[in-house]
């Protein structure tokens, strides 16, 4: 469902006012402080009238931003930070990567840490912003799926919510917007940590990334020596390891090992070295932009049957990796 403008009532986050300027390098220097450095300029009509509310929290930070007139905002790669943007009154134009896309009441736009963006707000643009710092973000995100991720979380930009599982997920973030203007600060304390997990991580529930493969479902906890294994096929997935080396670094002998793994992971221990190594095929894929082959990149994770692998790929991923490949614009 999305929420209209005139139902957020008074403007979001009106008790946390951080500055109202008509100056432009007055509001360019101001935003800066709480996100980076940028190029802002007005474009078109309208009224330039610049607003900022700003809430901090534990793991996210809340922002109201809106400038009246017509604004060119660049500020290539954020590098710190992932910021979601969502429109409650009119829309904007986002770049960002390979991707060009209208934000406005159905679409949000989630800017990744690591990729060039630039945005065109059109007059009357209004939005409502999560900020959130790249570095706890990933160390939630490795708690959450119980292993190390072999690089950034990169997401698909639009967020769309026709689709019912992310109007939720904005349910989400409205409650906490409207908590936050709430004077019930010790409440608010005690259930601000909650909820920005909550959020956090349904986003990697729901949003499209390039980490998805990594996110299994939840399984029945693992004795020692599963985990053990585990660790030793992630950190060594790259190397041409064997059940015995598997074996020796889980600290039982490979048939016990065996049927260990087949009541933890349903698989066997190699199964799942095959497992890690197409998961990592896909993070390399969607990653390169199309700049490597999907040979090469079979080759460098040890799938020498190429038929085999694209067919075990296509099985696990439920597409080919020249798919992938094509697709690769987060």
């Amino acid at each position: 469902m999305v929420i209209a403008r005139e139902e957020w009532g008074d403007r979001p986050l009106s008790s946390h006012a951080l500055f109202q300027t008509d100056d432009l390098d007055c509001a360019r220097e101001k935003v800066a402080r709480k996100f980076c450095n940028h190029r802002l300029e007005v474009v078109g009509g309208g009224r330039f009238r610049a607003v900022q509310n700003h809430q901090p929290g534990l793991l996210v930070s809340l922002n109201y931003i809106s400038y009246g007139a017509d604004v060119l905002i660049d500020p290539g790669a954020l590098e710190t930070f992932y910021l979601i943007q969502i429109p409650i009154s009119g829309c904007a134009t986002i770049k960002h990567n390979r991707n060009e896309f209208l934000s406005d009441g159905d679409r949000a736009a989630l800017l990744n840490a690591d990729r060039e963006t630039s945005m065109r707000w059109w007059a009357g643009c209004e939005q409502v912003l999560v900020q959130i710092p790249k570095a706890s973000f990933m160390g939630f995100a490795e708690q959450l799926c119980e292993r190390p991720l072999p690089g950034p979380v990169v997401f698909d930009p639009v967020i769309d919510f026709t689709r019912p599982e992310l109007a939720s997920w904005r349910n989400l973030v409205n409650a906490m917007f409207c908590a936050a203007n709430k004077p019930e600060k010790q409440v608010l304390n005690l259930c601000a940590a909650f909820h920005e997990q909550r959020i956090l991580e349904a986003l990697l529930r729901l949003q499209p990334h390039n980490l998805s493969a990594f996110f299994d479902t939840k399984q029945e906890a693992a004795p020692r020596q599963v985990k053990r294994a585990d660790a030793f096929i992630r950190e060594n997935a790259h190397r041409p390891i064997t059940l015995t080396d598997i074996a020796a670094a889980s600290g039982v002998g490979a048939r016990a090992l065996q049927l260990a793994y087949k009541r933890t992971h349903g698989m066997s221990p190699m199964h799942a070295l095959t497992l890690e190594r197409l998961r990592r095929v896909r993070f390399d894929l969607e990653n390169a932009q199309g700049e490597i082959s999907v040979t090469e990149t079979a080759l460098r994770w040890g799938f020498t049957h190429l038929g085999r692998f694209a067919a075990d790929y296509r099985k696990t991923f439920g597409e080919r990796p020249s798919e992938t490949a094509r697709r690769a614009t987060y």
